[in-house]
Protein backbone atom coordinates (compact mmCIF):
# COMPACT_ATOMS: atom_id res chain seq x y z
CA UNK A 1 0.00 0.00 0.00
CA UNK A 2 1.30 3.44 -0.90
CA UNK A 3 1.23 5.72 2.13
CA UNK A 4 3.01 8.92 1.21
CA UNK A 5 2.38 10.96 -1.91
CA UNK A 6 5.55 13.00 -1.56
CA UNK A 7 4.48 16.44 -2.79
CA UNK A 8 1.01 16.39 -1.18
CA UNK A 9 2.28 15.12 2.17
CA UNK A 10 5.16 17.60 2.28
CA UNK A 11 2.90 20.54 1.41
CA UNK A 12 0.59 19.54 4.26
CA UNK A 13 3.53 19.13 6.61
CA UNK A 14 4.96 22.55 5.75
CA UNK A 15 1.57 24.23 6.11
CA UNK A 16 1.44 23.25 9.80
CA UNK A 17 4.26 25.69 10.68
CA UNK A 18 4.04 28.68 8.29
CA UNK A 19 6.35 30.95 10.31
CA UNK A 20 9.14 28.43 10.82
CA UNK A 21 12.37 28.67 8.82
CA UNK A 22 12.77 25.90 6.24
CA UNK A 23 15.81 27.15 4.30
CA UNK A 24 18.85 29.36 4.70
CA UNK A 25 20.85 30.23 1.59
CA UNK A 26 22.66 33.09 -0.14
CA UNK A 27 19.36 35.02 -0.34
CA UNK A 28 18.61 34.76 3.39
CA UNK A 29 15.94 32.83 5.29
CA UNK A 30 12.87 31.27 3.69
CA UNK A 31 9.88 30.49 5.89
CA UNK A 32 7.40 27.67 5.35
CA UNK A 33 4.68 30.16 4.42
CA UNK A 34 6.92 31.85 1.85
CA UNK A 35 7.84 28.47 0.39
CA UNK A 36 4.16 27.57 -0.05
CA UNK A 37 3.52 30.93 -1.71
CA UNK A 38 6.25 30.14 -4.24
CA UNK A 39 4.77 26.68 -4.80
CA UNK A 40 1.30 28.16 -5.39
CA UNK A 41 2.78 30.66 -7.85
CA UNK A 42 4.57 27.86 -9.68
CA UNK A 43 1.47 25.65 -9.80
CA UNK A 44 -0.73 28.50 -11.00
CA UNK A 45 1.13 28.46 -14.28
CA UNK A 46 3.90 31.00 -13.79
CA UNK A 47 6.82 29.79 -15.89
CA UNK A 48 9.66 31.43 -17.74
CA UNK A 49 8.98 31.23 -21.49
CA UNK A 50 10.28 28.00 -22.95
CA UNK A 51 10.96 26.39 -19.57
CA UNK A 52 10.19 22.74 -18.84
CA UNK A 53 8.51 21.30 -15.77
CA UNK A 54 9.79 18.78 -13.26
CA UNK A 55 12.97 18.09 -11.35
CA UNK A 56 14.55 16.40 -14.35
CA UNK A 57 14.46 19.68 -16.29
CA UNK A 58 16.34 21.70 -13.68
CA UNK A 59 19.93 22.72 -14.49
CA UNK A 60 22.82 21.20 -12.49
CA UNK A 61 23.31 24.57 -10.80
CA UNK A 62 19.72 24.84 -9.51
CA UNK A 63 19.69 26.12 -5.89
CA UNK A 64 17.90 24.20 -3.16
CA UNK A 65 14.97 26.62 -3.00
CA UNK A 66 14.24 26.04 -6.70
CA UNK A 67 14.49 22.28 -6.14
CA UNK A 68 12.08 22.42 -3.18
CA UNK A 69 9.54 24.53 -5.05
CA UNK A 70 9.65 22.20 -8.06
CA UNK A 71 9.37 19.05 -5.92
CA UNK A 72 6.43 20.36 -3.86
CA UNK A 73 4.62 21.57 -6.96
CA UNK A 74 4.90 18.19 -8.68
CA UNK A 75 2.61 15.21 -8.98
CA UNK A 76 4.33 13.17 -6.27
CA UNK A 77 6.83 11.48 -8.57
CA UNK A 78 10.48 12.37 -7.98
CA UNK A 79 13.06 12.39 -10.76
CA UNK A 80 16.48 11.46 -9.38
CA UNK A 81 19.76 12.01 -11.19
CA UNK A 82 21.85 8.91 -10.61
CA UNK A 83 25.45 9.05 -9.43
CA UNK A 84 27.09 7.30 -12.35
CA UNK A 85 30.55 8.18 -13.53
CA UNK A 86 30.20 9.12 -17.19
CA UNK A 87 27.80 10.64 -19.70
CA UNK A 88 24.75 12.80 -19.18
CA UNK A 89 22.41 12.57 -16.18
CA UNK A 90 20.30 9.42 -15.98
CA UNK A 91 16.89 10.12 -14.51
CA UNK A 92 14.91 7.70 -12.40
CA UNK A 93 11.31 8.31 -11.39
CA UNK A 94 10.19 7.46 -7.88
CA UNK A 95 6.53 7.33 -6.96
CA UNK A 96 4.83 7.53 -3.55
CA UNK A 97 6.60 5.94 -0.58
CA UNK A 98 5.38 2.65 0.82
CA UNK A 99 5.35 1.83 4.54
CA UNK A 100 8.50 -0.28 4.16
CA UNK A 101 10.34 2.46 2.27
CA UNK A 102 9.34 5.03 4.86
CA UNK A 103 10.59 2.72 7.63
CA UNK A 104 14.02 2.50 5.96
CA UNK A 105 14.25 6.27 5.61
CA UNK A 106 13.18 6.82 9.23
CA UNK A 107 15.94 4.45 10.37
CA UNK A 108 18.44 6.39 8.22
CA UNK A 109 17.39 9.68 9.78
CA UNK A 110 17.62 8.25 13.28
CA UNK A 111 21.13 6.91 12.78
CA UNK A 112 22.60 10.09 11.31
CA UNK A 113 20.91 12.38 13.82
CA UNK A 114 18.31 14.02 11.58
CA UNK A 115 15.88 15.54 14.10
CA UNK A 116 13.24 18.30 14.14
CA UNK A 117 14.75 21.73 14.67
CA UNK A 118 18.34 20.71 13.91
CA UNK A 119 19.99 22.70 11.14
CA UNK A 120 21.23 20.56 8.26
CA UNK A 121 23.92 22.04 6.00
CA UNK A 122 24.15 20.36 2.61
CA UNK A 123 27.00 20.79 0.14
CA UNK A 124 25.40 18.30 -2.30
CA UNK A 125 23.45 19.78 -5.25
CA UNK A 126 19.72 19.36 -4.79
CA UNK A 127 19.18 17.98 -8.29
CA UNK A 128 21.21 14.86 -7.47
CA UNK A 129 19.83 11.98 -5.42
CA UNK A 130 22.01 12.75 -2.39
CA UNK A 131 21.08 16.42 -2.19
CA UNK A 132 17.42 15.81 -3.02
CA UNK A 133 17.03 13.19 -0.27
CA UNK A 134 18.60 15.57 2.25
CA UNK A 135 16.44 18.51 1.16
CA UNK A 136 13.15 16.61 1.28
CA UNK A 137 14.11 14.73 4.44
CA UNK A 138 14.89 18.00 6.21
CA UNK A 139 11.56 19.44 5.12
CA UNK A 140 9.69 16.33 6.26
CA UNK A 141 11.11 16.32 9.80
CA UNK A 142 11.10 20.08 10.29
CA UNK A 143 14.88 20.61 10.18
CA UNK A 144 15.99 23.91 8.56
CA UNK A 145 18.17 23.27 5.50
CA UNK A 146 21.33 25.31 4.87
CA UNK A 147 22.18 25.30 1.15
CA UNK A 148 25.97 25.44 0.71
CA UNK A 149 25.96 24.17 -2.88
CA UNK A 150 27.17 26.27 -5.84
CA UNK A 151 28.70 28.98 -3.63
CA UNK A 152 32.17 30.54 -3.95
CA UNK A 153 34.45 29.42 -1.13
CA UNK A 154 34.26 32.66 0.93
CA UNK A 155 30.45 32.72 0.78
CA UNK A 156 30.27 29.03 1.64
CA UNK A 157 32.45 29.42 4.72
CA UNK A 158 30.60 32.58 5.81
CA UNK A 159 27.20 30.87 5.56
CA UNK A 160 28.49 27.78 7.35
CA UNK A 161 29.68 29.84 10.33
CA UNK A 162 26.64 32.10 10.36
CA UNK A 163 24.19 29.19 10.38
CA UNK A 164 26.14 26.99 12.86
CA UNK A 165 24.55 23.74 11.62
CA UNK A 166 24.10 20.64 13.74
CA UNK A 167 24.72 18.34 10.77
CA UNK A 168 26.80 18.71 7.61
CA UNK A 169 26.45 16.40 4.62
CA UNK A 170 27.90 15.96 1.15
CA UNK A 171 29.90 13.76 -1.18
CA UNK A 172 33.51 13.27 0.05
CA UNK A 173 34.85 15.70 -2.56
CA UNK A 174 32.40 18.35 -1.30
CA UNK A 175 33.40 17.75 2.31
CA UNK A 176 37.11 17.92 1.46
CA UNK A 177 36.57 21.14 -0.47
CA UNK A 178 34.67 22.68 2.45
CA UNK A 179 37.26 21.49 4.97
CA UNK A 180 40.09 23.09 2.99
CA UNK A 181 38.10 26.30 2.50
CA UNK A 182 37.35 26.58 6.22
CA UNK A 183 40.99 26.00 7.08
CA UNK A 184 42.03 28.79 4.71
CA UNK A 185 39.20 31.29 5.25
CA UNK A 186 37.78 30.47 8.68
CA UNK A 187 40.28 32.82 10.38
CA UNK A 188 40.84 30.33 13.13
CA UNK A 189 37.26 30.55 14.40
CA UNK A 190 36.36 27.19 15.96
CA UNK A 191 33.17 25.65 14.59
CA UNK A 192 31.70 22.53 16.14
CA UNK A 193 29.35 20.45 14.00
CA UNK A 194 27.90 17.52 15.92
CA UNK A 195 27.55 15.21 12.90
CA UNK A 196 29.14 15.03 9.46
CA UNK A 197 27.51 12.64 6.98
CA UNK A 198 29.36 11.44 3.88
CA UNK A 199 27.71 9.52 1.05
CA UNK A 200 27.69 8.64 -2.67
CA UNK A 201 31.39 7.72 -2.77
CA UNK A 202 34.07 5.98 -0.72
CA UNK A 203 35.09 7.98 2.36
CA UNK A 204 38.85 7.73 2.88
CA UNK A 205 39.89 7.03 6.50
CA UNK A 206 42.24 10.03 6.41
CA UNK A 207 39.44 12.41 5.36
CA UNK A 208 37.13 10.92 7.97
CA UNK A 209 39.73 11.60 10.66
CA UNK A 210 40.37 15.15 9.40
CA UNK A 211 36.65 15.98 9.40
CA UNK A 212 36.19 14.58 12.90
CA UNK A 213 39.16 16.54 14.22
CA UNK A 214 38.46 19.87 12.50
CA UNK A 215 34.73 20.06 13.24
CA UNK A 216 34.92 18.00 16.45
CA UNK A 217 32.23 15.87 14.83
CA UNK A 218 30.92 12.34 14.81
CA UNK A 219 31.39 11.29 11.18
CA UNK A 220 28.99 8.86 9.47
CA UNK A 221 29.63 7.00 6.22
CA UNK A 222 26.38 6.22 4.35
CA UNK A 223 26.50 3.69 1.51
CA UNK A 224 23.83 3.16 -1.11
CA UNK A 225 22.91 3.48 -4.77
CA UNK A 226 20.20 5.29 -6.69
CA UNK A 227 18.63 1.96 -7.69
CA UNK A 228 18.55 0.45 -4.16
CA UNK A 229 18.32 3.54 -1.95
CA UNK A 230 20.50 3.89 1.13
CA UNK A 231 21.88 0.56 2.33
CA UNK A 232 24.15 1.01 5.33
CA UNK A 233 25.32 3.55 7.89
CA UNK A 234 28.88 2.97 9.09
CA UNK A 235 28.75 -0.51 7.57
CA UNK A 236 25.55 -1.67 9.28
CA UNK A 237 22.47 -2.34 7.09
CA UNK A 238 19.39 -0.18 7.52
CA UNK A 239 16.02 -1.56 8.53
CA UNK A 240 14.46 -3.53 5.68
CA UNK A 241 17.76 -3.91 3.81
CA UNK A 242 19.08 -7.39 3.02
CA UNK A 243 22.70 -7.62 1.89
CA UNK A 244 24.71 -10.71 1.07
CA UNK A 245 28.07 -11.42 -0.53
CA UNK A 246 28.56 -13.87 -3.39
CA UNK A 247 31.82 -14.27 -5.30
CA UNK A 248 33.08 -10.92 -3.99
CA UNK A 249 29.96 -9.01 -5.07
CA UNK A 250 27.33 -7.40 -2.85
CA UNK A 251 23.72 -8.36 -3.58
CA UNK A 252 21.01 -6.07 -2.17
CA UNK A 253 17.27 -6.41 -1.72
CA UNK A 254 15.53 -3.35 -0.26
CA UNK A 255 12.07 -1.79 -0.14
CA UNK A 256 13.15 0.27 -3.16
CA UNK A 257 14.00 -2.70 -5.44
CA UNK A 258 10.43 -4.04 -5.79
CA UNK A 259 11.40 -7.47 -4.50
CA UNK A 260 14.39 -7.83 -6.83
CA UNK A 261 17.93 -8.57 -5.73
CA UNK A 262 20.44 -6.26 -7.38
CA UNK A 263 24.22 -6.40 -7.58
CA UNK A 264 25.64 -3.14 -6.26
CA UNK A 265 29.43 -3.19 -5.84
CA UNK A 266 32.38 -5.35 -4.94
CA UNK A 267 32.56 -5.94 -1.22
CA UNK A 268 32.34 -8.29 1.72
CA UNK A 269 30.07 -8.96 4.67
CA UNK A 270 31.64 -10.05 7.93
CA UNK A 271 30.09 -10.21 11.41
CA UNK A 272 27.17 -8.10 10.22
CA UNK A 273 29.39 -5.34 8.85
CA UNK A 274 29.46 -4.46 5.16
CA UNK A 275 32.69 -3.32 3.56
CA UNK A 276 32.65 -1.85 0.05
CA UNK A 277 35.77 -2.54 -2.01
CA UNK A 278 34.94 -0.98 -5.37
CA UNK A 279 32.53 -0.88 -8.27
CA UNK A 280 31.30 -4.14 -9.76
CA UNK A 281 32.52 -3.08 -13.22
CA UNK A 282 36.05 -2.46 -11.90
CA UNK A 283 35.84 1.32 -12.34
CA UNK A 284 35.99 3.96 -9.65
CA UNK A 285 33.69 6.92 -9.23
CA UNK A 286 35.34 10.26 -9.88
CA UNK A 287 34.20 12.32 -6.92
CA UNK A 288 31.00 10.34 -6.47
CA UNK A 289 29.07 12.70 -8.70
CA UNK A 290 27.79 12.40 -12.23
CA UNK A 291 29.79 14.35 -14.77
CA UNK A 292 27.71 16.69 -16.91
CA UNK A 293 30.19 17.76 -19.62
CA UNK A 294 27.72 20.05 -21.39
CA UNK A 295 27.07 22.04 -18.21
CA UNK A 296 30.79 22.45 -17.55
CA UNK A 297 31.43 23.54 -21.14
CA UNK A 298 28.60 26.08 -20.89
CA UNK A 299 30.03 27.63 -17.73
CA UNK A 300 33.50 27.86 -19.27
CA UNK A 301 32.03 29.54 -22.36
CA UNK A 302 30.58 32.35 -20.21
CA UNK A 303 34.10 33.69 -19.60
CA UNK A 304 34.69 36.73 -21.83
CA UNK A 305 38.09 35.42 -22.96
CA UNK A 306 36.77 32.01 -24.05
CA UNK A 307 35.64 31.53 -27.65
CA UNK A 308 34.50 27.91 -27.21
CA UNK A 309 34.94 25.01 -24.81
CA UNK A 310 34.55 21.25 -25.04
CA UNK A 311 34.72 18.77 -22.16
CA UNK A 312 35.60 15.09 -22.59
CA UNK A 313 35.39 12.25 -20.08
CA UNK A 314 38.34 9.84 -20.39
CA UNK A 315 39.52 6.75 -18.47
CA UNK A 316 41.80 7.27 -15.47
CA UNK A 317 43.71 4.60 -13.53
CA UNK A 318 43.24 6.29 -10.15
CA UNK A 319 39.78 7.84 -10.40
CA UNK A 320 38.17 5.55 -12.98
CA UNK A 321 37.42 8.58 -15.16
CA UNK A 322 38.59 12.17 -15.39
CA UNK A 323 37.45 15.22 -17.30
CA UNK A 324 39.54 17.25 -19.73
CA UNK A 325 38.39 20.71 -20.80
CA UNK A 326 39.71 21.93 -24.16
CA UNK A 327 39.33 25.71 -24.24
CA UNK A 328 39.85 27.95 -27.26
CA UNK A 329 40.64 31.54 -26.27
CA UNK A 330 39.59 34.81 -27.86
CA UNK A 331 42.77 36.44 -29.19
CA UNK A 332 41.41 39.99 -28.72
CA UNK A 333 40.25 39.60 -25.12
CA UNK A 334 43.41 40.93 -23.49
CA UNK A 335 45.36 38.91 -20.94
CA UNK A 336 44.37 35.24 -21.31
CA UNK A 337 42.91 33.49 -18.24
CA UNK A 338 44.94 30.87 -16.43
CA UNK A 339 43.69 27.31 -16.19
CA UNK A 340 43.25 27.75 -12.43
CA UNK A 341 40.96 30.73 -13.00
CA UNK A 342 38.71 28.67 -15.28
CA UNK A 343 38.67 25.80 -12.80
CA UNK A 344 37.58 28.24 -10.08
CA UNK A 345 34.78 29.49 -12.37
CA UNK A 346 33.40 25.96 -12.69
CA UNK A 347 33.78 25.32 -8.95
CA UNK A 348 31.79 28.46 -8.08
CA UNK A 349 28.93 27.64 -10.46
CA UNK A 350 28.68 23.83 -10.36
CA UNK A 351 30.59 22.74 -7.26
CA UNK A 352 33.90 21.02 -6.61
CA UNK A 353 32.87 17.69 -8.14
CA UNK A 354 32.37 19.28 -11.58
CA UNK A 355 35.81 20.90 -11.84
CA UNK A 356 37.79 19.46 -14.79
CA UNK A 357 40.93 17.65 -13.72
CA UNK A 358 42.74 19.18 -16.71
CA UNK A 359 42.21 22.43 -18.61
CA UNK A 360 44.01 22.70 -21.96
CA UNK A 361 44.23 26.24 -23.39
CA UNK A 362 44.76 27.04 -27.06
CA UNK A 363 44.43 29.95 -29.47
CA UNK A 364 42.16 29.75 -32.54
CA UNK A 365 43.75 28.48 -35.73
CA UNK A 366 44.67 31.21 -38.24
Amino acid sequence: MKLLQASTALRARVALRPRSTVLLDRHGELTAGELLDLVDLYRSGYRRPGSSNGLGALPPSAPARQVLVTALAGDGNLELRSSGSTGGPRLQRRGPLSAAQLSTLVDLGRRIGLRPGRRIASAAPGVHGHGLLVALGSLAVGAPLVDLSHLPAPSRVELLHRSSPDLLTGVPVHLLDLLEADRALGRGRPLRIARVVSGSDVLAPSLRADLARHFRARVHDVYGTTETGSLTVDGRPLRGVRLREADGLLHARTPFTAGRELVTDRGEVSAGLVRVLGRADGMLLSGGMLHDPSAVAHVLSTHEAVREAHVAVVPDERFGVRTIAEVTLEPSAGAPPRAQELRALVRDHLGAAAVPREVLLSSPAR
